[in-house]
């Protein structure tokens, strides 16, 4: 492998960490299709990666977020239990899938949670008292503005139902299931996005645990890709943190939504094979 192409997967993994870490997926969701379509990098290898990769981001990314106060961990440890389920189904389906269905998938994944995100316009307000039966509600300091933002997690069954294809994502994806996450805690479950990002980043670190190690023991794990990529996650994912707890919420979502787009369209592409940067 060349130099250059080391360079190349470190940088990637550094703007892949810092905006996955800001908008709470975790970096997977970016640096995978990267890898592939710009890069070169089988998919599977990259899959593996990113898996690794998500676990870091989490770790390093997360901290910020705790000190913040805004990550639930009740939540999060009540979504979990579906969520790491279905992830070691979908790791399965990785080791067995042809190569093109993957990249389709993995596009098709990405435009159809860009659409749920655009496709609603209105503010999901959060709500701030009332009927808690899981005893899910938290706050945290508004780092845009003075005094604490209370909620309290709606359908919370729904949504942890829902988060079993946040887990089978994790699974196929080495994404760590944030793609999925945010847009049912923020829409469905209508968590503040901010409190959304921060848990999903603490939870996508769990998930992608159990994909990394399903993908080592099948041998899946190519340390030249997987190496070079952390070592510009240790970096990006701080930064994205940082940036996370102070980036307007309605920056986010835009910013998401367009890079989703554009990441679905790549990945769909190469999958069909009209089009490849390789």
């Amino acid at each position: 492998m060349s130099t250059l192409l080391l360079i190349g997967i470190a940088l990637t993994g550094f703007f892949a960490a810092g905006l996955g870490t800001m908008v709470g997926m975790g970096g997977g969701t970016f640096v995978v299709p990267i890898l592939v379509v710009a890069l070169g990098i089988d998919i599977r290898a990259a899959i593996a990666a990113g898996a690794i990769c998500v676990v870091l981001t989490s770790l390093k990314g997360s901290s910020t977020y705790l000190q913040e106060g805004m990550v639930n961990m009740k939540l999060a440890m009540v979504l979990e239990v579906t969520t790491i389920t279905a992830a070691v189904a979908g790791a399965m389906v990785v080791i067995f899938a042809p190569v093109n269905a993957l990249k389709i998938i993995f596009g098709l994944v990405l435009a159809m949670t860009a659409v749920a995100m655009f496709a609603s316009p209105k503010r999901r307000r959060s709500v701030k008292s009332g009927p808690d039966p899981f005893g899910l509600e938290a706050s945290y300091d508004r780092p845009t503005r003075p005094g604490q933002k209370n909620y309290v997690p709606q359908k919370v069954r729904s949504g942890v139902g829902l988060n079993s294809l946040a887990g089978l994502t994790a699974g196929m994806m080495g994404i760590g299931g944030g793609a999925v996450q945010v847009p049912i805690m923020n829409q469905l479950m209508r968590v503040p996005m901010r409190a959304a990002v921060a848990t999903s980043t603490f939870m996508v670190g769990m998930t992608a645990v159990v994909s990394a190690l399903i993908y080592t023991g099948a041998g899946l794990v190519d340390v030249a890709v997987t190496v070079p990529a952390m070592a510009g996650i240790m970096v990006g994912s701080k930064m994205g943190s940082k940036m996370g707890t102070r980036v307007p919420a309605t920056y986010l979502k835009t910013l998401l939504v367009g890079v989703l787009v554009v990441l679905a369209l790549m990945m769909m592409a190469d999958g069909f094979g009209w089009w490849s940067m390789r």
